[in-house]
């Protein structure tokens, strides 16, 4: 079963179980937890579509189940269709106790129909259960150069509340900081404070001439491995692979083919030079300098044939890559930023030369410019059935989003906004960020990131109990 088609079954009835937790939280209806229980579990069972069985089978139930879910969304809809922006309102007409009036014929239905799917697919009942009552929680965090500081605010939130990522996704300074979170099942804050400590701009980033194998020339050379490599190393000694995070994680990056590069490579490597000078960015304007990025990246996409997503961690191939490099290819922006593989490196040289010859790409540069804020992919993941069930909640962090504070950032923010609208549907809450840093503030000091890091956790905080509510374990319903 393809994805949209996961999606159009299932987002209907996520889009109920929110309103109904939601007026729920609002404590618009004081109803007894088992009722709402009930109802959630109604919604869950019916929004089935394929199940991953314990010897590795995948049964498509959604067809038998389709009369069964138009009957739930029938009687439910009425009760609790939410607004257009995804909330239930107080002006609305919806009611948990329309909802719960519905239940008695709502849970005889869906008992009759869980004993006929147990017969029919010769499904167990554990695996069932699983199936419905249990949820990944996954966070997505988009690309924003300075801006995603505030990330590390958000995976310390959510780890202070319980919620554990099952699965992280990210694209550029979103791949770095969910590197952070993935490399540890257990939260770990003082490694990110670590690096903060570390960083400065003679470190990061270098303006020299050199040698440009795997990414597209760029003014500023991205060193993250003599930065944070030693915060991402293996017992061994070696790098650390994106295989071996103890999150599961996929990290977006842009590829291109030859037919894209329409200059010579000295072209893009001196693009940017007259915007840096002394290790910042020179008084020429923010808007200037994010006008030039788009024409240059307008330039590279002209051709849509040229141009690929390359997904980290999505395959055999790349779940073997160095975890540093992939964020650093998904963070290098054409014409300003560049990231290669320029050290002693064998291995993971021969692999990317593996996924070059197989993508057919020539360069690879910030994931971006193609999906900057990837819930569809992370959607892709779960519904993939790898993970065993594929009930699931997205939260996608967005840095990057249209705001009058960061008018300076419109033009690439526009040039991105066509890809983040394509995967807003895949998330369960999109949240963009509003207090953020200057995106171009690419090595802030600590108080600063220590600023942004409060800042997105006094906005994201109001949203905790919705989340919480949506990935906690259902009961199971009992038999009639």
């Amino acid at each position: 079963m393809n994805v949209e088609r996961q999606l159009d079954i299932r987002s209907p009835l996520d889009r109920l179980e929110a309103s109904l937790v939601r007026l729920v939280l609002s404590d618009a209806d004081d109803v007894a937890p088992g009722l709402v229980g009930a109802l959630r579990y109604v919604l869950s069972f019916a929004r089935l579509t394929t199940i991953r069985c314990p010897d590795g089978r995948d049964v498509d139930v959604s067809g038998f189940l389709a009369p069964h879910s138009w009957f739930v969304r029938s009687a439910l809809t009425p009760h609790l269709e939410p607004g257009e922006d995804g909330w239930i309102h107080r002006a609305s007409n919806a009611s948990v106790w329309g909802a719960v009036r519905e239940l008695p014929g709502l849970v005889a239905a869906t008992r009759r129909m869980r004993g006929d799917l147990l017969r029919s697919f010769s499904l167990d009942r554990e695996t069932l259960e699983r199936e419905v009552c249990q949820r990944h929680f996954v966070v997505v965090a988009g690309g924003g150069g300075g801006a995603g500081y505030g990330y590390a605010g958000a995976f310390n939130l959510l780890n202070r509340n319980g919620l554990q990522p099952s699965l992280i996704a990210g694209t550029s300074m979103g791949s770095l900081i969910g590197l952070f979170r993935a490399r540890r099942r257990t939260f770990d804050a003082a490694a990110m404070f670590e690096a903060g400590q570390r960083l400065s701009w003679n470190t990061l980033f270098r303006i020299l001439q050199s040698e440009s194998q795997y990414g597209i020339p760029a003014t500023l050379r991205l060193y993250l491995h003599a930065a944070l490599g030693g915060l991402f190393c293996r017992e061994d000694g070696e790098p650390l692979r994106i295989r071996d995070l103890e999150i599961p994680m996929r990290i977006i990056t842009t590829g291109f083919t030859m037919d894209a590069l329409k200059h010579d490579l000295a072209y893009y490597e001196h693009f940017m030079d007259d915007a840096v000078q002394g290790g910042t960015f020179t008084a020429q304007g923010i808007l200037p300098i994010a006008t030039r990025l788009v024409q240059l990246v307008r330039e590279l996409v002209s051709d849509a044939e040229a141009v690929r997503e390359i997904v980290f961690g999505g395959d055999e191939l790349t779940a073997d890559a160095d975890a540093l490099d992939a964020a650093g290819f998904s963070s290098a922006i054409p014409g300003l930023i560049h990231y290669d593989v320029l050290r002693e490196a064998p291995r993971m040289k021969s692999l990317l030369d593996q996924l070059y010859a197989v993508t057919g790409i020539a360069r690879m540069a910030e994931g971006g410019i193609v999906d900057n804020v990837p819930a569809r992919v992370a959607y892709e993941t779960i519904m993939s059935g790898d993970f065993g069930h594929r009930n699931l909640f997205i939260l996608a962090l967005d840095c990057f989003a249209p705001q009058v504070r960061t008018l300076m950032y419109l033009p690439l923010q526009q040039a991105v906004r066509v890809n983040v609208a394509r995967n807003i549907p895949y998330a369960h809450l999109y949240f963009p960020m509003q207090r953020v840093l200057n995106a171009l503030n690419l090595v802030p000091p600590l108080p600063t990131l220590e600023k942004a890091i409060q800042w997105t956790m006094e906005e994201l905080d109001v949203h905790v109990p919705f989340i919480r509510a949506m990935c906690e374990p259902l009961p199971v319903l009992a038999d009639g």
